[in-house]
């Protein structure tokens, strides 16, 4: 009686495949839904770095009307953001900004290559006897609106 009892749980076993395929036909199927509800439509989002690949480099976290926020500090004003440090730039727009203005960028070494200016909501021209002054000493400049500066210098870092 045991011996029968051991073929039958033999005889209802499944048989092992031969090929490995024969056992993979079938996929495993999503449970969860993939479009938005309702109430995540309109939800804001937000970045936090872990860590910083370069934490040497200054990074713009935010910039409103009075000021930016660069590296978890407030910097209030207009300012200069170089390599290794943030600098208050005594100029009040686009219209006050002259050649006495960009002295700072004469006197830096390393030799400074270009500079961008940010001018608030619309991007402004420059007097040309300022421009004309930074082409003479070999510096680029490149003037934009905040927004798009911000999101410049976001994508390079």
């Amino acid at each position: 009686m045991a011996t029968a009892f051991s073929l039958r749980y033999l005889y209802r076993a499944r048989p092992v495949p031969r090929f490995l395929h024969v056992a993979l036909q079938w996929f495993p199927q999503r449970g969860h839904r993939l479009s938005l509800a309702d109430d995540e439509l309109y939800q804001r989002t937000h970045i936090s770095l872990l860590q910083r690949e370069f934490p040497h480099v200054m990074y713009i976290d935010s910039y409103n009307s009075r000021g930016f926020t660069i590296n978890g500090n407030r910097v209030l004003g207009p300012c200069a953001l170089l390599p290794h440090s943030v600098v208050q730039w005594n100029v009040g727009s686009h219209q006050n900004i002259t050649e006495e203005s960009f002295s700072l960028f004469w006197l830096l070494e390393p030799r400074i290559e270009i500079v961008v200016v940010g001018t608030g909501n619309r991007t402004e021209r420059l007097h040309s006897k300022v421009l004309q002054a930074i082409r003479q000493r070999g510096i680029a400049l490149e003037v934009q609106d905040t927004v798009s500066l911000v999101n410049a210098v976001g994508a390079q870092a």
